[in-house]
This record gives C-alpha cells, sequence and structure tokens, in this order.
C-alpha cells in the first residue's frame, strides 16, 4: 500500500492575509517564510476550485527548521463564501490546528492583547494516568480553531 508523508501543510483559505498573517506570526510565532506571493499558475483556480480569473495572494508560514507542519494562507479575490458554521465549539468536517507550545502564557497575552478569541484558556488535560499537560483552544481571525499543547520542546 502507498502511504503518505507527514503533513506538509495545512491550507487555508481568509478572508484578509494581512491581518492572518499577524496571527500566525506575530501571536503564534511562526517566522520563517516558505512562500510569499500571488499564485498566477494556470492550475491554481483547478486546484482550488475557484474561477479562472480569481486572484490569489498567498504566504506560507513555518517554525523554523525542515518544511513540514506548515500554514499555507491563501487570500482568494473575489472572495468565495464564508462557510456556515457554529462559534462556540468544533463541527463536523472542521479541522483544528494543533501545535506544541514551551510556555501558553505569552501566548495567551498575545492573544488577550490582539482581542483575539479564546475558547478555553489554559487548562491541565490528563492523558494518561502517569502524564499530563496544559492545553487551550483559540481561534484565528477566521474562525480557524487552534489547539495548543504545552510541552517542553526538549521532550518531544
Amino acid at each position: 500500500m502507498t502511504q503518505v508523508s507527514a503533513l506538509v501543510r495545512a491550507a487555508l483559505i481568509v478572508a484578509d492575509l494581512d491581518r492572518s498573517i499577524v496571527f500566525y506570526r506575530d501571536v503564534l510565532g511562526l517566522p520563517a517564510i516558505y512562500f510569499d506571493g500571488e499564485l498566477a499558475h494556470a492550475a491554481v483556480p483547478k486546484l482550488l476550485g475557484i474561477p479562472a480569473d480569481a486572484r490569489v495572494r498567498a504566504r506560507i508560514v513555518q517554525a523554523e527548521g525542515p518544511p513540514f507542519g506548515m500554514v499555507g494562507l491563501f487570500e482568494v479575490t473575489p472572495a468565495p463564501p464564508r462557510v456556515a458554521k457554529r462559534a462556540d465549539g468544533v463541527n463536523v468536517g472542521e479541522a483544528v490546528l494543533v501545535f506544541y507550545a514551551a510556555d501558553l502564557d505569552p501566548i495567551v497575552a498575545r492573544l488577550t492583547a490582539g482581542g483575539h478569541r479564546i475558547l478555553c484558556p489554559p487548562t491541565f488535560l490528563r492523558v494518561t494516568p502517569t502524564r499530563g499537560q496544559r492545553e487551550m483552544t483559540c481561534a484565528d481571525p477566521d474562525g480557524v480553531l487552534v489547539n495548543l499543547i504545552e510541552r517542553d520542546e526538549r521532550l518531544a
């Protein structure tokens, strides 16, 4: 059976690329840029299911290191319809981005200062009888859920 690689990137269609860049770069701390620019290739409309004359601006961000686990931010003009979903929790078919963080408290401070939505503040979750960690869930500017797990990077 053919197997796929580890997740290369999550691709998010965003309403405002600049606002999303601020969230993923300045709030979550994904500083490295894998790609930044307009996607003008003829295959892009087919790949995204958008009109052939649509414009796509993109930035793909990542943590420092190998190009895996990246977050692609794609702004389509004219904007496609927004997905209808409930705001207070998950929806069927919705993805949640999950990241490790060495310390959740500075992230909470940046989320709060930026007026971002926190669905669940840092909360201790026991994973096994002998292991647990603090986790939290917030939303990016377009409502994409982000789960952050506090974990000592040396143990990852």
